[in-house]
């Protein structure tokens, strides 16, 4: 006795699950293939690395107009959630992105002034734990202080000129012209110590310090060095320690350490504008480690570099590339003690990070398809293969 011929509904049925397995398939071997390349390079584009970092994204403002974009960014900060923050100092504003490189808003004073709550020239900023922005004001000679919300909290005057500012610990350290104070979160001064100079343990640097477990580090910049020390001032090492023994040329040496920073691993990363470099340090001794960058316009490459920021989380550094009126966002090797996690956060955050959620939906949809399909099949046998009756 003939088969009866399979209807045509099982016919589309069985047709939409091949169809979807065929594109979940392709959807699976580009996600595959993109997670080999670079993460935040386009498709096409040239890779952006030097020496194994990667360039992630560039962020120059928040509209196309001059007045809405970065001239010449002089500082960087990484908030908890992402964001990131920049000076602007030339115009007296920062600008905020999202982790996504989205602007978010600018803080900028109401009025521009060295008034209480007021800001003029923003030249260096953190962010505590909380999400107040400390921004060190060169041209007010005091430390202000904002909630995330953009209020007024406070204020810390100094001794001189405001360069750089960095929040730890509880305590805000920030760097005057030629000595370091240190202040409470709440702004009660604690200490302070340094001179102007040479000689190893005096200081003549621009913005660029950090501090961890009580230990201050110093990038020198215009002693063309690092410096560490202890809280009572104390100099635990310079590097190099005798200014007069270093070569003529850079190669090798420090030509303008500007800013300062730690990776996950504890690392110091210091950015030379002179050099174009982001720097890998030893916090023990400043002893360079590895060094990634270059000089150029392109993505992934620096002029006159002048800050770091590090988000562990995220896995990436965000660089004040000043002369190239922008903020970049890139990937150094190594640079987490997790790298599960890291690589984790690369995907999500990365440009492919919707291929996840949209494979998930097409497996669901297979899914529902194929049981679709076995419900049609199932009943289409039990109408072939049903009892047969008596003629």
């Amino acid at each position: 006795m003939a088969q009866p011929a399979v209807p045509n509904q099982t016919r589309w049925v069985l047709s939409i699950v091949v169809v979807l397995l065929l594109a979940l398939l392709l959807v699976l071997v580009a996600l595959f293939v993109n997670l080999l390349k670079p993460v935040g390079l386009p498709v096409g584009a040239p890779s952006a690395q030097s020496k194994e970092m990667t360039w992630v994204r560039s962020m120059y403002g928040f509209g196309p107009s001059v007045a809405e974009q970065l001239r010449s960014p002089s500082s960087v900060a990484i908030a908890p959630n992402g964001d990131v923050y920049a000076t602007d100092p030339t115009r007296g504003r920062i600008m905020i992105f999202s982790a996504d490189g989205v602007p978010k808003g600018i803080l900028i004073s109401a009025t521009p002034g060295v008034g209480e709550g007021q800001f003029a020239r923003p030249e260096a900023i953190d962010i505590a734990e909380n999400g107040d922005v400390f921004i060190a004001d060169s041209s007010a000679k005091k430390v202000i202080v904002f909630n995330r919300n953009k209020e007024f909290v406070r204020e810390y005057p100094v001794d001189e000129m405001a360069r750089g500012v960095y929040v730890a610990d509880g305590k805000v350290y920030v760097l005057d012209v030629g000595h370091v104070i240190v202040f409470d979160i709440e702004g009660n001064r604690l200490s302070s110590f340094g001179t102007r100079g040479k000689q190893p343990g005096q200081i003549d640097g621009y913005q660029g310090i950090a501090a961890r477990e009580g230990t201050i580090f110093i990038a020198d910049s215009y002693n063309k060095r690092l410096q560490a020390f202890d809280e009572s001032g104390t100099l635990l090492w310079a590097n190099p320690k005798d200014l007069a023994a270093m070569p003529a040329t850079a190669g090798g040496t420090w030509d303008l350490p500007q800013d300062i920073t730690f990776n996950g691993k504890g690392e110091l990363v210091v950015v030379d504008a002179f050099t174009f470099e982001l720097v890998v340090v030893d916090p023990k001794n400043g002893d360079r480690l590895e060094t990634h960058g270059e000089f150029g316009r392109n993505d992934g490459q620096f002029f006159y570099p002048t800050s770091v920021a590090y988000d562990g989380l995220r896995d990436w550094f965000a660089v004040a590339d000043t002369e190239n009126n922008r903020v970049q966002v890139v990937r150094i090797p190594g640079s987490s003690v997790q790298p599960v996690q890291s690589s984790a956060w690369r995907l999500v955050s990365g440009p492919y990070r919707y291929l996840i959620p949209s494979a998930l939906v097409m497996i669901l949809t297979i899914v529902f398809a194929a049981w679709s399909a076995w419900r049609v099949l199932k009943g289409q046998r039990g109408i072939v293969d049903g009892p047969i009756e008596p003629e």
